[in-house]
């Protein structure tokens, strides 16, 4: 699992601020699932099982702490920084108090439970919820939070047509017909990620995506195809320049023909809407070749908007 950076791509899912939470968290409801041939077709295609989360519940205080046992005696979720960080781009790991401090890293403020957040119920135990806490960048999967501090909240249904609106954050196409009825592409971009292309499915009101689909895509001026798509590797650097990590991933390039740009600005990327169907066939055909680990799933919230969280993939 990455480890969490200060400034954070809200994996695509966008720039939205990542809600962490454990089995759990990024949330996005779709509308009510399918019974027909081509939708079948398309669970089978993108098979990770149902997200495990019914009950939601978001803070209400602005003091509380997450625990890791159903006691307020017990140690708190903590977030780490990197010391002496100077670039938008600090690393942070997140442990409990009782765990002994990495070396170069400092305790940031505990950003787990600001007020508005919300998480994703696993279980109750007498004056506590156990709470989701996994994300892709906190590998700790469940913490405790006091009742008193957290109040129900309800979700609804998302639709293609709220996913695709002119309105919404988020760059998306939902596939109506076919074999990939359903299939939801997420395109979104950050100043030091870049692009980066989502692949998921709407299922049962939400938008599910394994984290390992996650495409990055780069404009190709003098590539003759419209779209090229291989698995590479990638490197995660640390802040002395250190390779810290080396993990496989998908990069997706494409020429002008099927890009876009805004008015008045000279960077292009994929438009979605001019990918053809034997384009989406190619993509998804590719990226569910690898067996999803954790899944990212969208939620919409009335009284919030859309909020992610993260479960493992049975």
């Amino acid at each position: 699992m990455k480890t969490n950076k200060t400034k954070l791509f809200v994996t695509i899912w966008g720039m939205l601020i990542v809600t962490l939470t454990a089995n759990c968290s990024d949330k996005k409801p779709v509308g009510s699932a399918d019974t027909t041939e081509a939708s079948a077709t398309t669970e089978s295609v993108i098979d990770v099982g149902a997200p495990p989360f019914k009950k939601f519940v978001v803070v209400t205080t602005s003091d509380e702490g997450l625990y890791k046992e159903a006691d307020t005696n017990s140690p708190l979720l903590m977030r780490w920084i990197e010391s002496d960080c100077e670039s938008d781009y600090c690393q942070n790991i997140y442990q409990w108090s009782d765990q002994p401090a990495k070396p170069g890293f400092e305790v940031s403020t505990d950003i787990m439970t600001s007020e508005g957040r919300v998480f994703p119920v696993l279980d109750e135990k007498g004056n506590f919820y156990k709470v989701c806490t996994l994300s892709q960048w906190c590998d700790i999967e469940s913490a405790y939070i006091l009742k008193a501090s957290v109040e129900d909240i309800e979700s609804a249904a998302i639709k293609a047509d709220m996913l695709e609106s002119e309105d919404n954050y988020y760059n998306c196409r939902v596939v109506k017909d076919g074999k990939y009825k359903d299939i939801v592409f997420i395109d979104g971009y950050d100043e030091l990620e870049g692009e980066t292309l989502q692949v998921g499915m709407l299922k049962d009101g939400v938008v599910v995506t394994p984290t390992v689909y996650d495409i990055v895509c780069n404009l190709d001026t003098e590539q003759k195809e419209d779209i090229t798509i291989v698995e590479t590797k990638g490197h995660h650097f640390a802040s002395d320049g250190s390779v810290e990590n080396t993990d496989d991933h998908f990069l997706l390039k494409f020429n002008k023909s099927v890009a876009t740009t805004a008015d008045g600005d000279d960077s292009y990327r994929l438009d979605l809407k001019k990918l053809s169907a034997e384009q989406i066939a190619m993509i998804v055909d590719t990226v569910t070749k690898k067996k999803p680990e954790v899944v990212s799933c969208m939620y919409h919230f009335p009284a919030m908007g859309l909020e992610v969280f993260y479960y493992k993939a049975k």
